[in-house]
């Protein structure tokens, strides 16, 4: 059986190491080993972790999961970002087991079960991180955040959510530094906006297939982080990428370096485990996969019948508004990763009727056809604002 370990000081490359080990091997039933933690979080680091579990259960029966912890270690297992998404993904397709073999799916069922409620009830979570993960192929009420969907569908109270979402900056994650709350509080209902239309766009085409028929497993969430970064550090963490570019820019530097050569910036992650825009919309829109991607990310693209009440959003607009002259944003779907640097590519306001004008670029430097390169599973959406110095 083939084995694939995720390692403790888990990188990018790294991950694309083991990314590429399960495009070499035709593989049939493998076994999953998670570390007890990370030593170091960055940027894009759990969506980068998600796309290599949501792609090697799409291509593998992932027989076992082992956590790689004493029984007596789970605790910190569940401090973890990435544990409750990636054992809720898994949740009915594997057996689970501690580093000596034991199983422990019933000391696991507690764990995700308290989990579950710290999420419901918006409690805090260790350090300055949330994440919020709708599981569907679980009982609605073991696996729905109320907040978010109800019996009846997606909430489509706008206002409720941006609201819960403020709270949750504000009392959980902009802690550390009161002057990053100011800086932030202008446009802190916009962000909140945002992160409703990206969820309500997950409910919209993560949740089934091409057909509309339900996909299972499916999980679908948020995450927001504080980042806490020395400059040096980022550089060469984000080597040879185009973040390296952007961490480098003179007018960032120049902006959010603090005295002890620090960038503070604020990460929001929205994913799902589904097949992706381009499968999910291709067949009916005829036209380049980079331009369905486009339009899925301006307008609210609904492909089912909803209970949406409310306009429709402005999503890819209002997020490179807010990002403008700041900030950077990433797209990772199908064959896909694409991003925006809005310090070299400022906002312009999007004309969904004339898509060419709207710059997205790849993260590879390669031709953005896609062509030579390996289809993923899922779709992550990931936002990096940095706070002034």
């Amino acid at each position: 059986m083939t084995e694939f370990k995720i390692s403790t000081i888990a990188t990018p490359a790294k991950l694309m190491q083991l990314y590429n080990k399960i495009i070499e091997q035709h593989l049939v039933d493998t076994t999953l080993i998670l570390p007890g933690h990370l030593t170091k979080y960055r940027f894009g680091l759990l969506s980068d972790i998600l796309k290599l579990v949501f792609y090697l259960n799409s291509k593998s029966n992932i027989k076992f999961v082992k956590i790689d912890v004493e029984e007596s270690e789970l605790d910190k297992f569940y401090d973890q970002e990435y544990s409750y998404p990636i054992i809720s993904l898994l949740w009915n397709i594997s057996s689970f087991i501690d580093k000596n073999g034991i199983d422990i799916k019933e000391k696991l069922r507690v764990k995700q079960n308290e989990f579950f409620l710290r999420m419901n009830s918006l409690s805090k979570f260790k350090g300055n991180k949330y994440i919020l993960v709708n599981t569907d192929h679980l009982p609605k009420n073991k696996g729905l955040i109320k907040l978010l969907e109800g019996p009846e569908g997606f909430n489509d109270d706008e206002d409720k959510i941006v609201k819960k979402v403020k709270k949750i900056l504000k009392d959980y994650i902009l802690t550390f530094n009161r002057k990053n709350l100011n800086e932030i509080d202008p446009i802190i209902e916009d962000i909140g906006a945002i992160i409703f239309e990206l969820v309500k766009n997950t409910w919209e085409w993560g949740r089934t297939d091409t057909n509309n028929v339900d996909l299972s497993p499916s999980i679908r969430g948020a995450y927001i982080r504080f980042h806490i970064g020395k400059d040096e550090k980022i550089e060469k963490e984000f080597k040879d990428t185009p973040l390296e570019q952007f961490f480098t820019h003179p007018k960032l530097l120049q902006q959010s370096t603090n005295d002890n050569q620090q960038i503070y910036y604020l990460e929001i992650l929205v994913f799902d485990s589904g097949i992706g825009f381009v499968e999910k919309f291709g067949k009916e829109d005829r036209v380049s996969d980079i331009d369905i991607i486009k339009k899925c990310l301006i307008k609210n693209q609904t492909s089912s019948k909803t209970n949406m009440k409310t306009k429709k959003g402005k999503g890819l607009d209002r997020i490179l508004n807010i990002l403008d002259d700041k900030g950077f944003l990433r797209i990772t779907t199908d064959r896909y990763c694409l991003y925006r640097d809005l310090i070299k590519n400022k906002y312009e306001p999007v004309d969904k009727n004339n898509l060419d004008n709207l710059v997205l670029q790849n993260w590879n430097n390669n031709l953005l056809d896609g062509q030579n390169t390996i289809k993923s599973q899922g779709s992550f959406i990931s936002i990096l604002y940095p706070f002034k110095s």
